[in-house]
């Protein structure tokens, strides 16, 4: 009697499940190490615009605006103007831009590589500025600025990620971090 080389039904069935569990696993991991990549984008640019703030009223003794109004910001102040998911480039190029996006060449500021996954805007203090009208800055009396990040990552919802960072705080305030 000869032995048939090969698999058997259920050997095979079992390595099928086995490599769709993987996977599952490795999708799970991807789309986790992705949106940790995104979240770090954020915070590392606000981190920079924290830093190019301070360095701005250190040598001007004001803080640089981004946004139309003097005391806070709407949403057509954000720059780059519509994300929708994924990457989208910083086509503010300065000196060449200055006339255009003066807050954004003051500042000195853009996103590593030149690509973002997220909207921007900053606002900052400067004499004869109103009080801000938002809940960012809670002591008007100080000098302040605010900056703000967020992003549609999860095109299937309609909620954003938003990121705030203020002169007031030194930890980034994040709601809808996950979507």
């Amino acid at each position: 009697m000869r032995r048939r080389n090969g698999f058997t039904l259920v050997e095979l069935m079992v390595t099928v499940v086995i490599l769709a569990i993987l996977s599952v696993v490795a999708g799970i991991s991807y789309k986790k190490y992705m949106r940790k990549a995104r979240t770090t984008e954020a915070i590392t640019f606000l981190s920079d615009i924290k830093m190019k703030q301070e360095t701005y009223y250190q040598t001007y003794g004001q803080y640089v605006d981004t946004s139309a109004s003097e005391s806070a910001h709407s949403d057509s102040d954000f720059h780059p103007t519509v994300i929708s998911g994924g990457d989208r480039k910083w086509e503010i190029s300065c000196p060449q831009d200055a006339n255009s996006y003066p807050g954004w060449c003051a500042l000195g500021s853009r996103p590593t590589g030149g690509t973002t996954n997220y909207q921007y805007v900053t606002v900052g203090w400067a004499p004869e500025d109103p009080e801000p009208s938002n809940v960012y800055i809670k002591d008007p009396e100080r000098r302040w600025w605010y900056a703000v990040a967020h992003g549609d990552l999860d095109t299937a919802s309609a909620n954003k990620s938003t990121f705030i960072l203020t002169s007031e705080v030194t930890e980034v305030y994040y709601f809808n971090e996950n979507e």
